[in-house]
């Protein structure tokens, strides 16, 4: 194929995906008047979803049939507040007065307006009305929908521009870029090197945790209203999905506060290296404890898959109960003490921690690593300083020889080996996203698909207008034990069941029209990388909403830390302003259209690293590359 070919292959099918899409908006249509009585109670909308045509005109009126509720519509300029027998619509004009209820607010029967504008826009309630407030959500779809119609068709488009056309251009194993930072940035080398760096972040992080805890016992039991719940499952959450694994993969195990204090017990130290040398120039650390090994059977990350998705089955209440946050977060520092005590090193980060497991496999798409800058030096040097440790640095809490470490799937970034190296040998490199594409076992591919059916699953509950799911999730409210138990099983039947059998069938079905060039177990494990960086990007988009609607929770929340009814800076009753709230939808559809291609292209070029032939790439990429198409079109539809 020649240039003049590609190009023009690849400008006209883009066209066509765009153009296609927008073929509605030429057609004529009859404008048309709805009256629509939508009523709120907690913690839902009825009707949940309205559907109307662009230009049509909307008589809404609204009202609460429990406690009062608010109205907020992304896009339009409808802000209602309704409790029993009463509806209120905020103006600009009202005097001030001292009731709350009557200041800035008039009293109306309904609201009528214009659906100018086609897509997406989010209906969400503006006033604490329980725990699941802040999921309390209904959905305005105007159609044409042309933003969600143009989203699947450049889908579908990338989806077989990768296949067709942009594997000519696969390297398997070349790297566009890799910048040693320590060596490019030498005040960074130092800070690096710094014998409490890590111990600097580990102390500010132990001293919010430990004010997250005693918020959650005597603070306000509201989520929105407690600092625990915005800073660690709004704040947290989308810096650890959006920033922190994107681009720094497990840098938040270098900083978290948890397994510290069992660390140190287990070191008998907080800051200081200590350090006993015997004969022959060996150094060694002397730990409390028994120091027993792991069980082999054990060494891999199963357990962290189960304890991931029992922790998401109770996910509603852990994000809307401060109290269910508490008890989490000191069962945690509790096992990482048992667990100091028996065995070696950081074995509950590496084989128990529910958010561990995501972290690690996640951060094989990261874009900083640590390895060793010669690996001839590595050989030559046999003492291994980096993983025994010297006088400078501990042994490697990890277990991890740098020397031959190839991915950063079980590096927590504490820095010792760089500490350690007697050689300076070591760096910490800003390479491609992506770089790593080592999948090891049958644990990890389950765990790369358990976390997209969760984001799926997260999406669709938290984000959707289904208060029915809601309910289902939130026992501890709704106290119906049967809708929780079947959402429960559906969840774990997904997860573990029907989306693993499903992607194991399509690799293997494609496996046999590639005409078997590799074993099916090793097109399962090349193939499922594809599907990192559209769990990663999947999570990003899910975390969206919640930073940009939620934001004010966040600065409220520091004038009353404890949900005390302070007011420290005077921000405790910052109004609810969501940010470009209509833009939502769009963004999300473009972040996972991004995830969806650097998926695929890091999934072929996973798979070319071990099937050299091109033309057999094609029909071993086709039905994986099909349901990663599938899931995010899945997405699309609950975002857009």
């Amino acid at each position: 194929m020649t240039k003049k070919q590609f190009y023009f292959i690849l400008i006209f099918s883009l066209e066509l995906a765009i153009i296609i899409p927008l073929a509605p908006e030429i057609f004529p249509r009859e404008k048309k008047s709805h009256f629509i009585s939508v009523n709120a109670q907690k913690f839902k909308y009825s009707p949940s979803r309205i559907v109307v045509e662009k230009g049509d005109t909307i008589n809404l009126k609204f009202s609460s049939s429990d406690v009062m509720h608010g109205f907020h519509l992304d896009g339009y300029p409808i802000d209602l507040m309704a409790k029993k027998g009463t509806l209120l619509r905020r103006t600009s004009n009202t005097k001030n007065h001292s009731d709350p209820l009557k200041r800035d607010w008039s009293r109306v029967s309904s609201v009528k307006f214009t659906a100018s504008r086609p897509g997406k826009y989010i209906f969400r309630c503006t006033k604490t009305c329980g725990n699941l407030h802040p999921f309390m959500t209904g959905e305005l779809i105007v159609t044409p929908n042309i933003p969600y119609y143009l989203a699947v068709s450049i889908s579908v488009w990338l989806t077989f521009f990768v296949l067709l056309i942009g594997y000519a251009n696969v390297s398997p194993s070349k790297r566009s870029f890799r910048i040693n930072l320590m060596e490019k940035f030498p005040v960074f080398n130092r800070l690096v090197k710094l014998r409490n760096l890590q111990l600097f972040f580990i102390i500010i992080n132990l001293i919010v945790f430990y004010v997250f805890i005693l918020s959650s016992l005597i603070g306000s039991p509201v989520g929105n209203r407690n600092i625990a719940i915005v800073f660690v499952w709004i704040l947290w959450w989308f810096l650890l999905k959006a920033v922190m694994v994107p681009f720094g993969g497990r840098v938040w195990c270098f900083m978290c506060p948890l397994p510290a204090p069992a660390e140190w017990l287990s070191r008998k130290r907080i800051a200081t290296v200590r350090f006993i040398q015997k004969r022959f120039k060996r150094l060694h650390h002397r730990f409390t404890g028994f120091e027993r090994d792991w069980p082999k059977k054990l060494q891999n990350i199963w357990l962290q898959n189960i304890l991931f998705l029992l922790l998401i089955s109770f996910g509603m209440i852990l994000i809307t109960r401060p109290i269910a946050t508490a008890i989490v977060f000191l069962l945690i520092l509790g096992v990482t003490l048992v667990c100091a005590i028996i065995y070696r090193q950081r074995v509950f980060c590496r084989y128990l921690c529910p958010i561990g497991g995501f972290l690690g496999t996640y951060s094989m798409a990261a874009m900083t690593e640590i390895r060793s800058i010669d690996k001839d030096v590595c050989k030559k040097h046999k003492v291994k300083s980096c993983l025994v440790g010297t006088s400078n640095g501990w042994a490697c809490p990890w277990n991890q020889y740098v020397g031959n470490m190839n991915r950063n799937t079980d590096c927590g970034l504490c820095t010792e080996c760089i500490k350690s190296c007697p050689k300076d040998n070591i760096g910490i490199f800003f390479r491609p996203f992506g770089s790593d594409r080592i999948i090891k076992g049958y644990d990890e591919v389950f765990n790369v698909i358990i976390m997209l059916v969760v984001a799926i699953v997260f999406s669709t509950v938290m984000l959707g207008p289904w208060g029915e799911l809601k309910d289902a999730a939130n026992v501890t409210e709704s106290g119906n034990l049967t809708h929780f138990i079947s959402f429960v099983s559906i969840v774990w039947g997904l997860a573990l069941i029907v989306f693993p059998f499903l992607f194991i069938s399509f690799c293997k079905i494609s496996n046999r029209l590639a005409k078997n060039p590799i074993s099916d177990k090793s097109h399962i494990f090349k193939a499922v990388y594809m599907l990192i960086p559209v769990g990663i990007f999947a999570w990003i988009a899910f975390s969206l909403p919640a930073i940009m609607i939620n934001y004010g929770y966040i600065i409220s929340i520091v004038s009353d830390p404890l949900g005390l009814g302070w007011d420290i800076f005077n921000l405790a009753n910052v109004h609810f302003k969501p940010f470009i709230p209509e833009w939502i939808p769009l963004i999300q559809g473009i972040v996972l259209l991004t995830g969806l291609y650097l998926g695929l292209k890091r999934g072929q070029q996973s798979l070319h690293e071990v099937i050299v032939n091109k033309r057999q790439l094609v029909p071993a990429m086709l039905l994986p590359a099909f349901f990663a198409l599938a899931c995010v079109n899945i997405l699309l539809r609950i975002f857009m």
